[in-house]
């Protein structure tokens, strides 16, 4: 029998013991239960990121009959800093930390069918562009429809998720998609006045903050991550390959 409640004019309640509620809540309990979280957040310049996507979308269209979103390109570029630093993809199993070979990125996914859903695009470093954009709007479609299969939402190594695309969020704490070891979360991108040079200048900013398991990834090595990440998104275009 449910509690009484003092609260009058109740117009929806939702459980936290039935799908999709039910399985978001035990992750996210199970995932601050047992990780000791550390977030560090830095600023990043996306003005050549952003000259990349318009170089780099309509022919990505043509080809391979994709749109190419920031994400698409993020999480490429991610892959490539995580090649550099494996410790960071890796995944916990009780008290053993083990690193993944494959770099399989999990993109967080808002589905109105599913709730949050993080599916995942595998081997992300070796595909060309064109062909994580493809994935990214299938399983985009799939989320909407609520068909993603069991196999498509397991065995990421590492998660990203983007919540600049809604464009009212600059930054936010995200929580570790259990069993990996850190996440990356993307904030909007917004223009701000920086010094370049000496120089008063206006730059597409995004803020980017990465969770880490501190059990295993201390914050030197994961600052060493953000500042690869950084030197990547400062010249993108040679990770770019499109395909």
């Amino acid at each position: 029998m449910s509690q009484k409640t003092p609260y009058e004019n109740v117009v929806q309640t939702i459980s936290l013991k039935k799908y999709p509620r039910a399985t978001i809540a035990t992750r996210l309990h199970q995932s601050y239960s047992s990780k000791v979280h550390l977030t560090l957040s830095v600023k990043l310049d996306m003005s050549r990121v952003k000259t990349a996507k318009e170089e780099l979308e309509k022919r990505i269209e043509e080809k391979h009959g994709a749109g190419l979103s920031y994400t698409g390109i993020l999480i490429k570029l991610v892959s490539k800093a995580l090649r550099q630093h494996m410790h960071l993809n890796s995944i916990m199993e009780e008290d053993e930390a083990k690193v993944i070979g494959n770099i399989n990125i999990s993109v967080a996914v808002q589905s109105e069918k599913l709730g949050l859903v993080v599916p995942v695009i595998r081997d992300v470093d070796k595909k060309p562009l064109g062909i994580i954009s493809r994935e990214l709007d299938e399983i985009a479609e799939k989320a909407r429809k609520g068909t993603l299969t069991f196999d498509e939402v397991v065995g990421g190594t590492f998660t990203v998720t983007n919540l600049g695309m809604l464009d009212s969020v600059d930054s936010f704490t995200p929580i570790i998609n259990p069993p990996q070891s850190a996440i990356l979360g993307v904030g909007r991108i917004i223009d701000e006045t920086v010094v370049v040079n000496g120089k008063v200048e206006v730059r597409p900013i995004c803020t980017f903050s990465l969770t880490v398991d501190h059990r295993l990834i201390d914050g030197y090595p994961a600052s060493q991550f953000l500042a690869t990440l950084k030197k990547i998104i400062s010249d993108p275009l040679p990770n770019l390959e499109e395909g």
